[in-house]
C-alpha cells in the first residue's frame, strides 16, 4: 500500500475543501437556516463517505489495510484543521465568527464519514 498516496489524497481533499469553505463559505455554511446545514452535512457526509470507498475499491485493499487508508486520508486533513479552526477569522474572513461551531460539527462529521467508510463492508462494482 503507498501510504504517501493516501497521505497526498487527504491533503488534496483538504486544500479543495478548505478552498471552497473560504471563497463561499458564507454561502453555504448557513447556521441561521437548520435544513441547509442539515442538508450541508448530509451532503457531505455522503460524498466523503463514498469517495472513501471508491477509493478503497480502486486500490483494491484488503480490510485490514482500509483502515490504515482511512487514517491516512483523515490525518492529514485533521491536523490541518486544527490550525485552521484555531484562527477561524483568519483563514475564513467571509464567514461570521457565529458559524464556527457549526464549521466544527461539519469537520467532525466529515471525518468520521472517512473513518466509518473502512467499516464499511466492501461493495463490489
Amino acid at each position: 500500500m503507498n501510504k504517501l498516496l493516501f497521505i497526498a489524497i487527504g491533503v488534496a481533499v483538504w486544500l479543495l475543501a478548505t478552498s471552497v469553505m473560504r471563497a463561499g463559505g458564507h454561502l453555504i455554511l448557513r447556521d441561521d437556516d437548520p435544513t441547509v446545514l442539515f442538508a450541508l452535512w448530509l451532503a457531505t457526509a455522503l460524498a466523503l463517505f463514498l469517495l472513501a470507498q471508491a477509493i478503497f475499491r480502486w486500490r483494491n485493499l484488503r480490510r485490514a489495510e482500509r483502515f490504515e487508508a482511512a487514517t491516512l486520508l483523515a490525518l492529514p486533513g485533521m491536523l490541518l484543521d486544527a490550525l485552521a479552526v484555531e484562527f477561524y477569522a483568519s483563514v475564513f474572513p467571509n464567514m461570521p465568527l457565529s458559524s464556527a461551531g457549526s464549521f466544527g460539527a461539519w469537520l467532525l462529521l466529515a471525518y468520521a464519514s472517512v473513518l466509518l467508510a473502512a467499516f464499511w463492508p466492501r461493495v463490489e462494482s
